[in-house]
């Protein structure tokens, strides 16, 4: 009995170690990172996986960096739970994918960035780690043989469409036709499309609109799938005959490994004079007939009254000549300036309202938010509508573009009044807010905080 015990004995002396040495190093999370490929063209995606597995398993998902990089677009790909074994132990876990689209060629990094991750270390207990990622590197270039497109664009496939909206098929002036190009492409984002150029026409007048972007990514595949719109109003000022100019778009096939060309055929306006408009100068031209006609009467009956007004007024004239042209001058800087002016463009946007026309409504806030300094630089609907965050203010601006753009008029008519009241107090709120922060930004110029300044003589002189 005396041997027995003993190997009893030294066998669990043996053991006890090996379960305090286990306690005391218990199974760490795993992180893997890799990048594939490690050289990509401009445009396309570097796909970044990161596989993290925790023992037993995870009690909240990972805490992620978003693996933003200057000069380059991220998308987040799919998730996938992962298991593994490993020395007898339980891993759980899951394996990330970025898509990163370089927009420009050179050497881009990942660093000093890491995951926070909690798990059941010893159930029901849970324990927090984080997790360094190593250093990450790929690099972005243009092939040789695309060297020569500007801009550089590269895609798996790509298409462009355009469609014309016209009023009518017989064309007058003041009617407005909009030309709506969309460029489809498979591997790039949307905001990598480059923006179509309308041509600028002499008697046709140009209003861009805002682009349109979308993006979409198969759940399968992680192919991802965009659309650019662009659109531009051409307002028909003059008749005549316009060729809208074709647009053709070269880039690069990534799959042949060359380049294509994306072409859209031009477009013909035939504009014709609007009677309406000359209907409307014949009355005028009578209407001058007949003040002509009252003008001759009154000077036949007041002859001598007005020969002693325009006689002094000669006589002044003649005295105050410098001074009449210095008036006169004022005058028409000061008309000018107005005419240039902001106040002025609100004038006319107030004036197209009253005449209910929508599509001169719309022009002419176009115009006026060319010269609404709070919405600079851009100076267009987008940019009013997210200073001013007033949702009546984007429902009636709404209103007004379905009624003018939109294949057919929805239940929601446009009302010039309420339209002028949102943009008119969106005016006011947002006049108010640039005072405030002229006043305050000249306040500090006055009064500054720093400091002390030098004086001519030497005396170390106190901030104000």
């Amino acid at each position: 009995m005396r041997h027995p015990l003993a190997a009893v004995a030294l066998l669990l002396g043996l053991l006890i170690p090996c379960a305090a040495l286990a306690q005391q190093n218990p199974p760490e999370p795993i992180l893997r990172v890799a990048i594939d490929p490690p050289r990509v063209v401009v445009g396309q995606a570097a796909t970044l996986r990161i596989d993290v597995l925790a023992p037993n398993y995870m009690t909240a998902p990972p805490e992620l960096p978003d693996f933003q990089v200057r000069n380059a677009v991220t998308r987040q790909l799919r998730s996938v739970n992962e298991n593994e074994q490993r020395d007898g132990v339980s891993y759980a876990g899951v394996r990330f994918e970025f898509a990163i689209h370089p927009q420009e060629p050179g050497s881009y990094a990942i660093a000093d960035q890491t995951i926070t991750i909690k798990y059941a270390a010893e159930p029901p207990a849970t324990r927090e780690a984080t997790l360094a990622l190593p250093p990450i590197a790929f690099e972005a270039f243009i092939p040789d043989a695309a060297s020569a497109l500007q801009p550089f664009l590269a895609a798996r496939n790509l298409s462009i469409e355009q469609t014309v909206n016209r009023p009518s098929d017989q064309l007058k002036t003041g009617d407005a036709v909009t030309r709506t190009v969309t460029i489809k492409a498979e591997g790039i984002p949307a905001m990598l499309l480059p923006p179509v150029k309308f041509a600028a026409i002499d008697g046709l007048k140009l209003y861009p609109a805002q682009p349109s972007l979308q993006d979409k990514t198969d759940g399968r595949t992680d192919v991802l799938s965009s659309a650019r719109t662009d659109s531009g109003v051409y307002m028909l000022e003059k008749a005549g005959d316009y060729v809208l100019p074709p647009i053709d778009l070269r880039w690069w096939n990534t799959g042949a490994q060359s380049i294509d060309v994306a072409h859209l055929d031009p477009v013909t306006l035939h504009v014709e004079a609007n009677p309406a408009a000359g209907a409307a100068s014949s009355i005028g031209t009578s209407g001058a007939r007949r003040s002509w006609g009252a003008l001759r009467d009154v000077i036949a009956d007041r002859w001598k009254s007005i020969a002693l007004v325009l006689l002094a007024l000669a006589g002044l004239g003649w005295l105050m000549r410098r001074t009449i042209r210095a008036i006169v001058a004022r005058y028409r800087r000061h008309r000018e300036a107005y005419l240039r002016s902001e106040a002025f463009a609100f004038s006319e946007l107030r004036r197209a309202a009253r005449h209910g026309d929508a599509k001169a409504v719309y022009f002419a806030l176009l115009d006026w938010l060319q010269r609404f300094e709070p919405v600079a630089p851009q100076h267009t609907l987008e940019a009013f509508k997210a200073v001013a965050h007033d949702a009546a203010l984007d429902d009636e601006i709404g209103a007004v573009e379905r009624e003018l753009f939109a294949p057919s008029a929805g239940a929601a008519r446009w009302s010039p009044r309420r339209l002028l009241r949102q943009v008119g107090g969106a005016r006011r709120n947002l006049s108010r807010r640039a005072r405030r922060h002229e006043h305050t930004r000249l306040l500090q110029n006055l009064n500054p905080v720093g400091p002390s300044s030098t004086t001519s003589f030497g005396r170390p002189k106190p901030a104000r």
